[in-house]
C-alpha cells in the first residue's frame, strides 16, 4: 500500500512544472484574448464558430463572460451552449502537462469543437425569434480566482502607464505578479493535489481489486459512463474537470464518458447562470439541453467506439 502512494505522489510530482507553465500561459492566453471580447463576435451569422473557437481555449473566463452576455440578453441560446459545450475547464491544462496523455487531447477537443459549432447553430435557428439587446460593446466580469476577464468599460486605457503615478504603476505592478505568478502557481497546487487524490484512489483500488477486474467493470458499465461523468461535470468547481480529465488520461474513462463530463463542465459559467439568469424556466433550459446534449454526445461516441473496436 505504501506503493501505491509513492506512485501516486510521485505521478503528481512529474506533472507538477508543467502544470505551472501550463496556467502561467493560460494566464497570459486570458489576459491578452479577453480584452478583445466584444458582443459584435458572438453576434451574427458566425456567432456559435466563435463561440466555439473562444471555449476551446484552455482558460476559466470566457464562460464566464459569455454568461453575463446572455444573461444581459445580448448573445442567443446556441451561442451559449457552444461556449459551454467547447470549454474543458482545467482538464486542457491536465492532460498538456501529462504528455502520457496528449494523444488523448486533440480527438476530445476537435469532438467537442464541431458538436459546439452544429449545437450552436442548431439553437440559434430554433431560438430565431427570440429578440437580442444592445448592450455595452465590451464587458467585464470576475474570472475564477476573483480577476477580471474581459474590458471594463469604465476603465478605458487603464493599461497605459504614461500619466500614472508611481503609486499607480506599483500597484499595476504587483497585480501583474498576482495574476501571471501567484495565480498559475494557486492553480497548478490545487490541480496538483486533485491529480494526486485520483491517482491515489485508482491506484487503491487497482491494488484491492486488481487492474483487470476494474477494467472490466468499467468496460461493463462503458453506456452509464456518460451519464456519470456528465453529473460530475455539472458541478460547478474546478475539480470536477480535474478529476474526469485525470480519469481519462489514466484510461479509467472512456472517450465518451470524457466528452459528455467536459462538454456539460464549463466551470463557475454555469454557477453565474444559476445566480444571475431569469427567469428560472431560461436557465433550466439551458441547463438540461447542455446536460442532454453532453450525455448524448458520449453514449453516441461510445456506441461508435465499440463498433470500430
Amino acid at each position: 500500500m505504501t506503493n501505491v502512494l509513492l506512485d501516486a505522489l510521485l505521478d503528481a510530482v512529474k506533472i507538477l512544472p508543467f502544470l505551472i507553465l501550463a496556467y502561467v500561459l493560460i494566464e497570459v492566453i486570458e489576459h491578452t484574448a479577453s480584452s478583445k471580447i466584444s458582443t459584435k463576435l458572438l453576434k451574427g451569422k458566425l456567432s456559435p464558430l466563435i463561440g466555439a473557437g473562444v471555449g476551446i481555449i484552455p482558460q476559466c473566463g470566457f464562460s464566464v463572460v459569455a454568461t453575463k452576455l446572455y444573461t444581459s440578453r445580448a448573445i442567443a441560446m446556441g451561442t451559449l451552449l457552444a461556449v459551454y459545450i467547447s470549454t474543458s475547464d482545467e482538464a486542457v491544462a491536465v492532460l498538456i502537462s501529462d504528455f502520457s496523455a496528449l494523444n488523448k487531447l486533440w480527438p476530445l477537443l476537435l469532438i467537442k469543437a464541431v458538436y459546439a459549432v452544429i449545437v450552436g447553430y442548431v439553437f440559434n435557428f430554433l431560438m430565431r425569434k427570440r429578440e437580442l439587446k444592445e448592450v455595452g460593446e465590451h464587458v467585464s466580469t470576475l474570472g475564477c480566482h476573483d480577476h477580471v476577464v474581459g474590458v471594463d468599460e469604465h476603465c478605458g486605457h487603464c493599461h497605459e502607464h504614461e500619466h500614472e503615478s508611481k503609486e499607480e504603476k506599483d500597484m499595476y505592478r504587483k497585480n501583474a505578479i498576482k495574476r501571471f505568478v501567484l495565480h498559475p502557481l494557486m492553480h497548478a497546487f490545487t490541480t496538483f493535489i486533485y491529480v494526486f487524490v485520483v491517482d491515489l484512489v485508482i491506484g487503491t483500488m487497482i491494488f484491492f481489486i486488481g487492474e483487470q477486474a476494474l477494467s472490466d467493470f468499467m468496460g461493463r458499465i462503458s453506456y452509464l459512463q456518460p451519464l456519470l461523468s456528465a453529473l460530475v461535470g455539472l458541478i460547478p468547481n474546478c475539480a470536477a474537470s480535474v478529476v474526469i480529465a485525470r480519469m481519462y488520461a489514466l484510461g479509467t474513462l472512456s472517450l465518451g464518458g470524457a466528452l459528455s463530463g467536459l462538454c456539460v463542465s464549463a466551470g463557475i459559467g454555469v454557477a453565474v447562470l444559476i445566480k444571475e439568469n431569469k427567469p428560472v424556466k431560461d436557465t433550466a433550459v439551458v441547463i438540461g439541453s447542455l446536460f442532454a446534449l453532453s450525455v448524448a454526445l458520449g453514449i453516441i461516441v461510445t456506441a461508435v467506439c465499440a463498433f470500430i473496436g
